[in-house]
């Protein structure tokens, strides 16, 4: 077992670059390279791509965590199933070790990817609370826009046999539940889990597990600035015609605030700000499963399209 530090990035198929880089900036996202026959998109932080999408039929097939070390990639590489460690031949170099999970998405674990300058965000004012008052002579003017998403936050899937997949997840990058949620009978049928980086502040859930009949993606989450920013993405995306999925509300585990959209070929994606932080210490929250999609304020889950 390896202890991984964060997802890195998500990748898919689509059989037209042009139409999904045209939703990704209008997401908020930026393109950080483009091939004959993929195109990789980047966030305002450092990381050189968090989103890859391929020439092909429309598919989700994987995602990646960033490790520690390329020791650890050495490590990971001997486990059943691993592929030995190797140069990524694609834009931002560095060093891959892939292994698919028990429902066949392929997993990669990343090290060495060249970094980005990061760039500069738009439409920041720091916030005057009733307690906390930081915004002085200074006027809030918000041009519109995306939203800018910061960074990748977390992959949910919905997995066929939730028990083998959630030992796999924390069996081999070192995953924590953050909360697990139970059905009627008391048993655990869905996780969030959380890296394991000691004392550091981590977010509430890196990797979402939800058992199904077929496996699929449920969605990927990108962190953004902050509220405005998220209600100024969200008024930017129904503004260019692009079909909404849920939101704008607050869940209540993680807490973060959420809007759900679909990318073109019906990929689900998120902007959220404002989620819980947690570190290894803190323990694992158990819920019946119908608290999982519940909300602490906004559009609750009856209004959500799958």
């Amino acid at each position: 077992m390896i202890k991984v530090t964060d997802v890195a990035y998500a990748r898919f198929t689509a059989p037209d670059l042009d139409r999904m880089e045209g939703f990704l900036n209008d997401f908020g996202l930026v393109r950080s390279a483009r091939t004959e026959t993929a195109l990789y998109m980047r966030a305002t932080a450092e990381d050189h791509h968090v989103h890859v999408t391929e020439l092909g039929d429309p598919n989700f097939t994987g995602f990646a965590f960033n490790a520690t070390s390329e020791e650890d990639l050495h490590v990971l590489s001997q486990a059943k199933g691993a592929s030995d460690v190797h140069d990524i031949d694609e834009p931002g170099g560095g060093k891959r070790v892939s292994i698919t999970d028990p429902d066949g998405f392929i997993i990669e674990v990343v090290y060495g990817i060249e970094e980005l300058s990061p760039l500069p965000v738009k439409n920041f004012f720091p916030a005057n609370q009733g307690a906390r008052r930081q915004r002085q002579g200074e006027f809030v003017r918000l041009e519109p826009g995306p939203a800018q998403c910061k960074r990748l936050g977390h992959v949910v899937l919905t997995v066929t046999d939730f028990k083998k997949t959630d030992e796999f997840y924390k069996s081999h990058f070192g995953l924590l539940s953050s909360d697990e949620c139970h059905n009627d009978d008391g048993e655990i049928v869905l996780s969030f889990n959380r890296c394991d980086r000691g004392d550091e502040w981590v977010d509430h859930h890196t990797l979402l597990t939800v058992p199904g009949e077929k496996a699929t993606l449920g969605h990927v989450a990108f962190e953004v600035e902050d509220l405005n920013h998220l209600q100024l993405g969200h008024e930017h995306l129904k503004k260019r015609g692009y079909k909404h999925s849920w939101g704008i509300g607050r869940h209540i585990l993680g807490s973060q605030i959420f809007d759900y959209w679909f990318d073109p070929y019906d990929f689900r994606v998120e902007h959220w700000t404002d989620g819980d932080l947690l570190s290894s210490a803190t323990p694992a929250g158990t819920f019946p499963a119908s608290e999982a999609l519940n909300v602490q304020w906004g559009s609750d889950a009856s209004t959500r399209v799958s």
